[in-house]
């Protein structure tokens, strides 16, 4: 079967904006405390790492053309046996760009995170022009991405239960430029910053408001037999 890896996820361009993308997790990352993260990433160099962090540890999990997920061990990424709620942070680069199913996959990722944890998802933005370049170098492929755009995902992750805090978009414009995305400033970058090749969305999984309250047991005798109150008379014809 044809396989796009060595000639998308490899090549320069598209290395060099998965390795921008997790940069801007730092700051992000640096407020996040718990014992075990999830990472899912694409195929590709296994150098690009998270930016550090205060978790114990973190499970890394590649996600190949077909959806499979590779590592400590292979499994659907659709169907990750971990138990639930064991994750205070999930990282899912570019893995929702290869799923059918919406709503299983957000229920996939509300079970795995423990209350309160976090969720910082990336997709391929469907309005840049990296949309184009992708398609050229994914020609011959059986499976293509989706480019869906985050606002489509807002509403399978509501239906799980989980809040979308933020949208950002990073990267740059085009895959044919050369520089630092950071570098590229100023008020026409700001008005045209929805244009950019990714966009992350930040989750956080909503802890229960409510407080299961015990009810006090009812007598039998009141419940069938009902007296009245001290002090009252019944009258009499």
């Amino acid at each position: 079967m044809p396989s796009e890896t060595p000639r998308a996820y490899s090549s320069s361009p598209l290395h060099a904006l998965l390795a921008h993308e997790l940069s801007t997790l730092a700051p992000i990352l640096g407020g996040i405390y718990g014992v075990w993260g999830l990472q899912l990433r694409p195929e590709g160099p296994a150098s690009l790492t998270l930016p550090p962090h205060l978790l114990s540890g973190i499970v890394e999990l590649t996600v190949d053309p077909e959806g499979m997920a590779e590592g400590a061990l292979r499994c659907d990424c659709g169907q990750l046996p971990f138990a639930s709620e064991c994750f205070k942070l999930i990282v899912a680069q570019h893995v929702l760009d290869r799923v059918e199913h919406a709503d299983l996959m957000a229920e996939q990722l509300a079970r795995l995170l423990a209350p309160e944890g976090i969720a910082l998802i990336f997709g391929f933005n469907p309005v840049s022009l990296w949309r184009f370049w992708l398609r050229r170098r994914r020609a011959g492929s059986q499976r293509q991405v989706h480019f869906s755009a985050a606002a489509a995902w807002r509403k399978p992750l509501q239906r799980a239960h989980l809040d979308v805090l933020q949208i950002r978009y990073v990267g740059r414009f085009s895959p044919w430029r050369e520089g630092n995305p950071q570098g590229e400033s100023g008020r026409l970058s700001h008005l045209l910053g929805r244009f950019r090749p990714s966009w992350l969305m930040i989750v956080r999984k909503r802890r229960s408001a409510l407080t299961p309250l015990r009810l006090a047991s009812v007598r039998a005798d009141v419940k069938f037999n009902p007296a009245l109150i001290p002090g009252a008379h019944r009258e009499c014809a």
